[in-house]
């Protein structure tokens, strides 16, 4: 993002001095300009620090309105302004400040992420292995905030839906553990640039059987279930990420800023949050 600062924690004694331009040339050109503390006001309205403030904020306002508090207000109306009956925060945008202290009227501050919920119904079995979302994989940024996998339900034909495990898994006799992870991933569909989603319970689906009291019948069928996954969605350009890689040569720890290639990208990131 381009680094500017708003207006509400500006004009610290940190910031660059905005007179540092040519003072010379700029006091033939002062006319219709405002200056407080200099005498050479560089744009309509110039606030220079002063020494003995050095370092403190040189602007405060007090007891500032809420946004609300100024529809139909009596001075617009005697200015002919503010007819509207009603505002909303959205009207509002920041003012935000470059590194010469140039103030500009910003975007507004809104939540620039979104968070959709996606069920992905009858699927084949557990199996997905190509769910386009349609969001523009190069306009956006998106992250799976959870994943929740359904078997469907059956109460009116007495039967039962279950995640079953294929002849490749381990079987628990031969003293061996059952795992029935699922691996859920976003990847680029490269055909469309879109955003698209893989789900699955490796080596494992989902099967009905009928069930009753005193018996089980090992006969099963397929069944299709559901996957509820939430995204969180934003643009890219407001989204700092970085995707990083780091092998830990089979250990089971590992120190990602021992290696100058992880330690480079992750600084990186870092530093565009400053």
């Amino acid at each position: 993002m381009i680094n500017k600062k708003l207006l509400l924690l500006l004009l610290g004694g940190s910031l660059l001095n905005a007179q540092t331009i040519n003072e010379t040339n700029a006091a033939a050109k002062v006319s219709g300009k405002t200056g407080i503390n200099t005498k050479v006001p560089t744009r309509t309205l110039t606030v220079e620090n002063t020494t003995a403030n050095q370092g403190k904020p040189v602007l405060r306002l007090v007891d500032t309105p809420k946004y609300s508090a100024n529809v139909n207000s009596d001075m617009d109306a005697d200015l002919g302004g503010n007819t509207q009956n009603s505002t909303s925060y959205f009207d509002y945008k920041p003012l935000v400040m470059n590194n010469v202290g140039d103030v500009y009227q910003g975007v507004p501050m809104t939540n620039n992420t979104g968070i959709i919920t996606l069920e992905i119904d009858n699927v084949d079995e557990d199996y997905v292995s190509n769910f386009n979302t349609g969001i523009d994989f190069r306009n956006y940024f998106v992250a799976i905030l959870g994943a929740q996998f359904l078997v469907p339900d059956y109460p009116a034909n007495n039967e039962v839906a279950m995640l079953v495990t294929s002849k490749e898994i381990p079987d628990t006799s031969q003293g061996n553990s059952k795992i029935g992870a699922s691996t859920v991933f976003l990847f680029e569909d490269t055909a469309t640039h879109t955003w698209s989603i893989y789900a699955d319970y490796p080596n494992m689906g989902v099967k009905k059987t009928t069930t009753g009291a005193g018996h089980r019948n090992n006969i099963s069928t397929k069944a299709n279930g559901r996957w509820i996954i939430s995204l969180l969605v934003g643009k890219r350009e407001l989204v700092n990420y970085a995707r990083v890689y780091y092998d830990q040569h089979g250990g089971a720890t590992g120190n990602g800023m021992s290696d100058a290639a992880y330690r480079a990208e992750i600084n990186k990131l870092l530093n565009r949050l400053e």
